[in-house]
């Protein structure tokens, strides 16, 4: 039944049920799915936040726990830890290998403010940025950790490169390697707050806050630089972030829900945290929401619009197409289809018109074609004629020339005559490499007769090509243009020597002259001395019949020019398989 409707009726169809219908049901199946996978999008990148977060400061603390570890079993350390101070010699080699290598760490970390080290001896060393503060409280917990790494929280101390910064410390107490609770120094690394929470937190675009409090409840790291190293203003959040067992919870304060994410950071008494106000996650999705309705209420109408553009532009004219083909079937050769487009339906209607014309041109005039393709064969025939009258000729000349003794006479003549007996070859464009050889002999002998002894030339070919397969008359153009343009003026013997040989399975032939040659980077094809010698058409001819692999080059040259050309071997089956693919 489909099939019997119209094209109008057809393409509305498949409008209302492929587009229309399909985007309405989808639009709305999007529209309630978004608010679900919204609100869990929402958590998962919360969870993401913090977890790529968490993964930050645990690679800052390892690598600084790790830093403190290392003093512990290297031997530079040890000495300078254990040292008298009265062994100058051997403490300034120790700083000397120390130096090097906290030199190494401050470039690689811009987060690591000063190192402090403390031997047993009173032996100090100060790294980087030089401070002080009230830290006195850092070596006792340190102490109490008996050798393991203390971390503090944020604290103010005074810088002498910039003033008051805000810092965290990692203490340690190191041990003798050999006793482990027997201490032989101690250590300090100062972090810069601020850079720890630029590395740490790599977008603080994201929607919420991410923070991190200690046990106490004080900040540690904060967006918000002036609660750093203070109690966390909000002490129901700092109780569910310490007591709570969930790592998720909700908070509500104000009209306001939040959700709170957190997690306690291994090693430390601290908690990462991201806390986002719920209302701004759903006013986004409100927003969301209210775009998907645009999106359907604009599908709706571009699909309308594109409705009626499509009828108008696409229907109408094949409907139109179709009614005038139904009265030129009827013999009415006055159809003729509006065009309002270049599209392909103009172009299809643009074809029709000049069919029509062309139908009642045809109707018109197929007489005089039968006329014309009868003198069109009469023409064909005489140029057939014209050739073999003038060979005949020049036959009837030479052995006139024969009977009156002018021998000289007679052999230009048969020379000439066994030239024009190549040009007509019975039509065809293959000779064999003898053949070729034999014609361009002839051709240079007329030309010797004519120049003198400023015309010398020699011809070898190697007999194992003799019967190749070749385009006749290719070496012609090349041989006349060095007697024409290469010996023009030249004040000595125009030389050329012309070389026939096999190279793997290819045919190679050298003409070589010693005449004016070519200048240093010329293209010898496009070069104004060949115009007139149709060597672009022996070039197109080598690369149509044999392909992009054979032609011909021009090498290098003490003088003259040696030109170089490609071919195959052919033999008669090659070239009938040739002949048959060009149409010859």
């Amino acid at each position: 039944m489909f099939r019997h409707l119209s094209l109008k009726k057809k393409f509305a169809t498949i409008f209302l049920l492929l587009i229309t219908l399909p985007t309405i049901l989808f639009g709305v199946l999007i529209y309630y799915q978004a608010t679900e996978a919204f609100k869990n999008q929402a958590e998962q990148n919360i969870s993401s936040r913090l977890e790529k977060n968490e993964e930050n400061l645990a690679s800052i603390i390892s690598g600084i726990e790790n830093m403190s570890s290392y003093m512990i079993y290297d031997k530079n350390f040890r000495t300078f830890f254990t040292t008298p101070k009265e062994n100058v010699q051997q403490i300034r080699e120790a700083e000397e290998a120390i130096r090097g290598y906290f030199t190494f760490q401050l470039m690689s970390y811009d987060y690591i403010d000063s190192i402090e080290l403390t031997g047993k001896n009173d032996n100090s060393l100060i790294f980087g940025n030089p401070m002080s503060g009230d830290e006195t409280h850092l070596k006792k917990e340190a102490i109490n950790k008996k050798g393991a790494p203390h971390w503090s929280g944020t604290y103010q101390v005074i810088s002498e490169w910039s003033g008051e910064r805000s810092v965290i410390s990692l203490t340690r107490v190191i041990n003798e390697i050999t006793k482990i609770s027997q201490p032989i120094g101690f250590i300090k690394i100062r972090l810069n707050e601020s850079k720890i929470y630029q590395t740490v937190e790599v977008n603080p675009s994201q929607q919420g806050d991410y923070f991190i409090i200690s046990k106490t409840g004080d900040v540690v790291l904060h967006n918000d630089r002036s609660l750093v190293g203070k109690p966390f203003p909000n002490s129901d959040v700092v109780d569910l972030v310490t007591n709570s067992e969930a790592n998720t919870v909700t908070y509500e304060a104000d009209d306001n829900t939040f959700l709170i994410v957190k997690k306690k950071v291994e090693g430390t008494n601290w908690f990462s945290v991201v806390m986002v106000n719920q209302d701004e996650v759903v006013e986004n999705l409100y927003n969301v929401r209210t775009l998907i309705v645009n999106m359907i209420i604009i599908l709706a109408l571009l699909g309308v619009i594109a409705f009626i553009g499509f009828y108008r532009w696409h229907i109408k004219p094949i409907v139109e197409l179709t009614e005038q083909t139904r009265q030129l079937e009827k013999g009415d050769f006055t159809a003729k289809v509006k065009i309002k487009s270049a599209d392909e339906i103009g172009k299809l209607g643009i074809r029709f018109n000049k069919m029509v014309v062309t139908i009642q041109k045809y109707i018109d005039i197929e007489y005089k074609l039968k006329i014309k393709q009868k003198e069109s064969e009469l023409k064909v025939l005489q140029n057939q004629i014209d050739p073999h009258f003038l060979y005949n000729t020049l036959d009837m000349i030479r052995w006139t020339a024969r009977i009156e003794n002018a021998l000289d006479t007679g052999q230009l003549i048969e020379r000439l005559s066994k030239i024009f007996r190549m040009n007509l070859n019975m039509g065809k464009m293959w000779v064999t490499l003898e053949e070729e050889v034999i014609y361009i002999y002839n051709y240079l002998e007329l030309q010797r007769s004519r120049m003198g002894e400023r015309l010398k030339f020699t011809i070898y070919y190697d007999d194992q090509v003799k019967q190749a397969y070749m385009i006749k008359q290719i070496l012609q153009p090349l041989v006349e243009n060095s007697i024409l343009h290469g010996f023009k003026d030249l004040k000595k013997q125009g030389v050329i020597n012309i070389r026939c040989y096999k190279v793997d399975q290819q045919l190679w032939i050298d003409i070589i002259d010693n005449g004016w040659g070519f200048s240093s980077g010329t293209n010898f094809i496009d070069d104004e001395r060949l115009a007139g010698y149709a060597l672009n058409n022996l070039k197109d001819r080598i690369s149509i019949a044999f392909g992009e692999d054979f032609g011909m080059e021009k090498l290098e040259s003490d003088q003259g020019t040696w030109i170089r050309l490609k071919l195959p071997i052919l033999n008669e089956t090659d070239i009938k398989s040739i002949s048959e693919e060009l149409g010859d």
